[in-house]
């Protein structure tokens, strides 16, 4: 399998604190991979230098091979790198309607058009909502609303970062069964979760985090049946 995404010897951290100790992952082409770990595992701190938010200090990131590590996050975002952030960060005054069109804003009109109507397909309690302010919305309808906004800039790799944070069960559920009909139209997933049993059960492949290094990695079906992932590296 090709790989959609691959990070090679990534450090990077926030001030003088360096949170991420020489990271390696791939994302093949299509795949859902999820990186676990425990609160302050540096899972956000991953996502957040993948999408440019912060600028690695060592090591390389490659788009489907090209580099981006450095670039700025609207340049990275173009590059086809959507990122939807732990606690979602609409603007709560702005509608449904307003956030898909500021995501859409990197892609030509024609291509919007059809993001447009690919995303409200996918979500159509979104369809209803088009000119409700984000801020009014419920916790899964608003995630949605994150998610929706990512995929409007035209992603192949989407990262999402926690999505089933302080949300119930089946919105969760109805999230994750977004993923069949993403994979479809060529966007590869890595997605960050402290849940191992969502996690897995979302992804082909699995990485657990632990103080800003990668511990243990394999496919769901391996680090599910490993008990060491539960007991030391995610506190269960």
């Amino acid at each position: 399998m090709s790989a959609a995404l691959s990070l090679s010897g990534v450090v990077a951290g926030i001030g003088p604190l360096t949170i991420l100790q020489g990271v390696d992952l791939e994302v093949g082409e299509g795949e859902v991979v999820v990186v676990l770990g425990a609160n302050g595992a540096g899972k956000t701190t991953l996502l957040r230098t993948i999408a440019g938010l912060l600028a690695p200090r060592a090591g390389s990131i490659r788009l489907r091979g090209e580099e981006i590590a450095g670039r700025p996050a609207h340049r990275i975002t173009r590059a086809g790198i959507g990122h939807v952030p732990s606690g979602r960060e609409l603007f709560p005054r702005l509608s449904v309607g307003d956030h898909l069109e500021l995501g859409g804003q990197v892609c030509a009109p024609a291509r919007r058009a059809e993001l447009r109507a690919s995303v409200l397909e996918m979500f159509p309690v979104l369809a209803e909502r088009l000119g409700q302010r984000a801020g009014t919305l419920s916790g899964g309808e608003q995630q949605m609303v994150a998610i929706a906004r990512a995929l409007m800039t035209d992603p192949r790799v989407l990262l999402l970062d926690e999505p089933s944070t302080g949300l119930a069960p089946r919105i969760v559920l109805s999230v994750f069964q977004t993923f069949p009909a993403l994979r479809k139209q060529g966007v590869s997933i890595l997605l960050a979760e402290q849940s191992l049993t969502l996690g897995l059960s979302a992804a082909d492949r699995a990485y657990v985090m632990d103080h800003g290094r990668m511990v243990l990695s394999g496919t769901a079906a391996e680090l599910a049946g490993d008990k060491r992932v539960a007991d030391t590296y995610l506190g269960r």
